[in-house]
């Protein structure tokens, strides 16, 4: 059963990224089932993340005292039956309040379930399971264009029975008892540093905005450039979230071995380059790997950039604000980087690789005493 439970637990981690991603490679088939603008379908995944991302700066702070398997399990009983929803819903509106509901639903979960594990696990080995942890986030990530792509065979909407699925195998296995956090063990005590998580926030925004939130642009690069159809445009995507599953836990036992400041900056110096490179690629395979390698350096800033938070004053309270900034930033891309995108083509990449060297430069400059 304790294992059960500890898989409900990373099940958790997979959904949430997986229903966030589930639109970005059947934009026009999504646009053409609720008759309207590819446009208009880029913004419903902001309509997800926004609301999810303004939840997560107060999240936190709102379950202060509720024991946390108690809030994850309401936030996946709302779950549930709206994530069937979407499978019927004729109206492109109702669409968009379901899947916003399930977004501000997630924002109880992503950051609860990652407090949950730091209390279960000993604090040597906090970065190996955070890693898991992200590896599964990362499995969300590259499963949902995938199975997007070949369920718009049939009907795109069936990639959210996998939602609905997830949902339930959670609610069923039921998540381990953890104490509220007041009373957690591993409380960080002394004064929040502001400059240190201000450069947290910028360091989240930009993995939102520059290497996640660009999925859709991608798919349009490889479609527009390749030919490819959706299910074609979704395999490309899915090499993203499988190279960042398969990189996730190695990069924790990194962090715990040679510091979270190093693989932190080197990680954005990585994915820096490697989008760089994505314009002037001349084969959908190079595309793939670079777009891979982007993808699994960003999910190494995202998980050190967790470990730093925890390591600092008031972390866990303080976690879900830090988080919330790279789903700002991921919904933020549709609308930011689409018009780039329309106005100069592939070039849009070069926009983001330039924000990952600041990311590079504000950390390796970083005050923060608690890391290394």
């Amino acid at each position: 059963m304790k294992k059960l439970q500890m898989a409900a637990i990373l099940v958790g981690g997979f959904v949430g990224p997986f229903t966030g991603q589930a639109l970005a490679v059947v934009l026009p088939e999504f646009a053409d089932t609720f008759d309207v603008s590819v446009g208009q379908a880029a913004l419903t995944m902001s309509f997800y993340l926004f609301p999810f991302a303004t939840m997560m700066l107060i999240s936190g702070r709102l379950v202060r005292g509720i024991p946390p398997h108690k809030v994850v399990s309401w936030a996946y009983i709302v779950t549930l039956p709206l994530a069937l929803m979407l499978l019927i819903t004729p109206s492109w509106w109702l669409f968009v309040a379901c899947y916003a509901v399930i977004g501000m639903a997630n924002a109880f979960t992503t950051p609860v379930l990652q407090m949950m594990l730091r209390e279960l696990t000993p604090p040597e080995n906090l970065g190996k399971a955070l890693g898991t942890y992200a590896a599964m986030q990362s499995l969300g990530m590259l499963s949902a264009p995938f199975v997007a792509g070949l369920s718009s065979v049939v009907n795109w909407r069936l990639t959210f029975l996998v939602t609905a699925s997830a949902a339930a195998f959670i609610l069923l296995a039921r998540l381990p008892v953890v104490a509220a956090p007041s009373a957690s063990r591993q409380n960080v005590a002394g004064k929040v540093q502001w400059l240190p998580t201000l450069i947290h926030m910028l360091s989240g925004f930009v993995v939102g905005v520059g290497v996640i939130g660009v999925g859709f642009m991608t798919s349009l690069h490889v479609g527009d450039r390749f030919e490819l159809d959706a299910a074609a445009r979704g395999l490309v995507v899915m090499c993203g979230g499988a190279a960042a599953f398969f990189a996730s836990r190695k990069i924790g036992e990194m962090a715990d071995k040679f510091g979270v400041r190093a693989v932190l900056v080197v990680s954005a110096l990585i994915a820096a380059l490697a989008l760089a490179c994505i314009p002037i690629s001349p084969w959908i395979v190079l595309v793939a790997l670079l777009w891979a390698i982007s993808v699994a350096a960003a999910q190494g800033i995202q998980a050190t950039v967790n470990l730093a938070v925890l390591a600092s004053p008031g972390g866990a309270s303080l976690l879900s604000t830090v988080q919330a900034f790279r789903f700002f930033g991921s919904a933020a891309a549709p609308i930011s980087f689409l018009p780039i995108y329309m106005a100069i083509g592939a070039q849009a990449f070069w926009v983001c690789a330039a924000a990952l060297l600041v990311v590079a430069l504000t950390q390796w400059l970083n005050p923060q005493k608690s890391i290394r």
